[in-house]
């Protein structure tokens, strides 16, 4: 009984251990990885835009970060201006999400302010080798994933999967073998495309200060008391004048 409640007190004291070291080492590498992750997303917007905008203009894009909630969760979009002065956005860009076959699926999407899809970039995902993963593949003498270029002009609203709606113009024909990644993909970029969109629909709001509200009766008896009173002024004005001119 005695060596097990000794064995256990070590096995506690190194897990503590190794829980400090871990904590230690994670304060260090946390800012460097969220660092590297800003970077990764600013680069991936960057990417979207191409063709949008001219080179020589991508680095100098003002990306204004808004927020959509997806099933339940807060998500970051960004409305694209390509200068200050500019009173309308010219594209947005946003990170869809989708279950593919073994995991999440992150693309990175860019369209112009009318939602047809610019370029898309697949981030992240655990797709399968030779299958779902040819997503992100380059093929020789390209300059860009073949799936990525399938997207090109579609309706970002729109977009589907040629296998299930074969008639339509936004269709995209699915990876070989690898159907249920290109449909996350498809799918994500509907959801997430349609929560931006109805946000950039949404009329603004206006707070009010409860205690300041005037009803529209108020308003309006205010407005003819002012009327009767500045016709009193200038009444009384007029006979002053006239009083004048008779001495």
């Amino acid at each position: 009984m005695g060596n097990i409640f000794k064995l256990s007190a070590i096995l506690f004291l190194v897990g503590g251990i190794a829980a400090g070291m871990l904590a230690f080492y994670n304060s260090f590498t946390k800012p460097e990885i969220e660092k590297l992750k800003a970077q990764n997303e600013s680069e991936a917007r960057q990417y979207v835009m191409r063709g949008l905008f001219q080179k020589e203009s991508l680095g100098g894009l003002i990306y204004d970060e808004d927020e959509i909630e997806i099933g339940g969760k807060t998500e970051k979009f960004w409305k694209v201006r390509e200068k200050e002065s500019d009173q309308y956005y010219k594209a947005f860009v946003f990170l869809s999400k989708g279950q593919g076959f073994s995991g999440v699926v992150e693309t990175m999407v860019g369209t112009d302010a009318s939602f047809k899809i610019n370029t898309i970039k697949v981030l992240k995902h655990t797709e399968t080798p030779g299958l779902g993963a040819e997503s992100q593949t380059v093929k020789y003498g390209e300059s860009e994933p073949f799936f990525e270029t399938w997207f090109k002009g579609k309706n970002s609203l729109k977009v589907v999967v040629e296998k299930d709606d074969s008639a339509s113009p936004d269709k995209v024909q699915s990876i070989t073998g690898a159907t249920i990644t290109t449909r996350a993909v498809c799918k994500s970029i509907n959801k997430y495309a349609e929560a931006v969109k109805a946000k950039l629909d949404k009329p603004p709001v206006i707070y009010v200060d409860p205690e300041n509200i005037i009803s529209v009766e108020e308003t309006l008896k205010k407005a003819q008391a002012d009327s009767v009173k500045a016709a009193e002024e200038s009444a009384q004005t007029g006979t002053e004048g006239n009083d004048g001119g008779a001495k």
